[in-house]
């Protein structure tokens, strides 16, 4: 350290000492010198003042910072919370809807005692905008057969086009070339019904041919007839939503919106026929 500096450094520390001695010496309120003190004490008076504002400020602010933290923390404690009580409440609310299904099943299976009710995933769609067709995880291996029934527990979805080994094409009650025959199950009247196509992409099917006096209402259930011999009777396919008359052949036409929601589909159900196993054997000679 050079000669300029330590000088510099020794009067720094000689200043700071009288300051000392004079504060110290002029403390006392009877001493003469009280009125150094005043004058040399109140710069450090004001000095300590701002360190304890900054002090009390700098308090606050992370007592802030803290108190911020802890509530981020019970704030994503109770998200966690949130989230899970979500998803419980989903998986109920799927149980009690499976549940539901199931329970429905088994009432069809009670009433339909000559079919075998065979669970199938849906694995594909077509690819057209909205599908009146879709492939499921079942087949022949599995005893279904082209021409079997397909429902939920809600209703009637349509029927199988094609049966493979391990997989059957579906086609639904909606698509144009679908055409059952059904009754009205207030009145028991017999009725056609068939899929049409719409410019909404919406499933639908139409009533044709009724006749004009036909006992026919909006909200009537219409249900499947045992005519043909393709579906069991009393399957619920659709509700009617509006009836139209033909002034030319004095014939109404009514559209009936679907049972079952084709647009929220994953499983279904396909009703296989139970064959008679009794064989009848040939005499032998």
């Amino acid at each position: 350290m050079n000669k300029k500096k330590r000088n510099t450094i020794l009067i720094l520390i000689a200043i700071v000492l009288v300051f000392a001695v004079l504060i110290v010496v002029s403390a006392n309120s009877n001493s003469g010198f009280n009125v150094i003190y005043r004058i040399v004490s109140t710069p450090f008076v004001k000095i300590q003042e701002g360190i304890s504002s900054l002090g009390s400020k700098v308090s606050q602010k992370l007592s802030y910072l803290r108190e911020h933290d802890e509530v981020k923390a019970r704030l994503d404690e109770l998200q966690k919370e949130n989230d899970s009580m979500r998803s419980a409440l989903t998986e109920n609310e799927n149980l009690t809807r499976e549940n539901e299904e199931l329970r429905k099943l088994l009432e069809l299976k009670d009433y339909y005692q000559d079919y075998k009710l065979v669970a199938a995933n849906i694995i594909a769609e077509d690819v057209t905008d909205w599908y009146n067709e879709f492939t499921v995880d079942v087949g022949t291996n599995d005893g279904v057969s082209r021409g079997d029934p397909v429902i939920t527990g809600s209703g009637l979805v349509g029927i199988v086009s094609v049966a493979a080994p391990n997989s059957s094409k579906i086609m639904t009650i909606a698509d144009e070339q679908n055409i059952i025959m059904g009754r009205i199950s207030r009145s028991n009247e017999l009725v056609r019904v068939r899929g049409i196509s719409t410019e909404n992409y919406t499933y639908e099917m139409k009533l044709d041919r009724v006749a004009a006096g036909a006992d026919l209402y909006v909200g009537d259930v219409i249900v499947t007839a045992e005519s043909g011999g393709v579906f069991p009777r009393g399957i619920r396919i659709g509700v009617v939503a509006e009836i139209s008359t033909v002034n030319a052949t004095e014939t109404r036409t009514a559209r009936v919106i679907p049972y079952v929601n084709l647009n929220n589909l994953s499983e279904v159900t396909i009703m296989t026929e139970i064959k008679d196993a009794q064989q009848s054997d040939s005499p032998s000679e």
